[in-house]
């Protein structure tokens, strides 16, 4: 009998310590601890999805007829202007590390975990997933950065391998009900 009793307080334990491993959640209570091969800033992503779709219309600029041009010219003055809202998060950060060659767009964080968000993010849908489609995650909510809890969000990502490639699908809400979507591919 008594066995039996120290085998469920045993299972019990052993269940809720392991908890977050399938909520996909991290509690309150524990540290998260940033390092350059662990998280990448949202914000980057945008600047560099951005910053390729102004390069594409440059080109398209070039062969466009007048009418052409002038929606050309107006989209890129738009793309310009949501890269201009875009929060550099080494003003906030100074002191963090930096996520590996995000500008190269060569990356993906050996250990990637995090995503951060800036504070004016109210609502986050990610998919990401290897190149050939097969989903390997979900985000889980937006939770405040420790230390940064008025400037910054997180949400984790549970550990899954994703290969040397991976297409991440954003779509976000901010504060001012402004949505925006966009995907990126990042690797080698």
């Amino acid at each position: 009998m008594k066995s039996k009793l120290l085998l469920i307080v045993l299972s019990s334990v052993l269940l809720s310590s392991c908890i977050k491993d399938f909520t996909g959640t991290i509690s309150d209570n524990e540290k998260i601890d940033l390092t350059s091969d662990n998280y990448i800033y949202e914000g980057d992503l945008e600047k560099f999805y951005i910053n390729n779709e102004i390069e594409i219309i440059d080109a398209k600029i070039k062969d466009a007829n007048e009418e052409e041009r002038k929606e050309l010219m107006t989209l890129r003055a738009d793309l310009k202007q949501r890269l201009a809202l875009i929060i550099d998060l080494a003003v906030i950060m100074k002191t963090f590390p930096i996520p590996c060659d995000i500008p190269g767009g060569k990356c993906v964080p050996v250990r990637f975990e995090y995503l951060i968000f800036d504070k004016n993010v109210v609502k986050v849908n990610s998919v990401f997933s290897s190149v050939d489609g097969k989903t390997t995650s979900n985000l889980g909510k937006l939770n405040p950065l420790p230390g940064y809890e008025s400037e910054l969000q997180y949400a984790y990502l549970p550990k899954t391998d994703f290969g040397k490639e991976i297409l991440i699908e954003i779509e976000k809400l901010d504060k001012d009900g402004f949505k925006s979507s966009y995907s990126i591919v990042l690797g080698n």
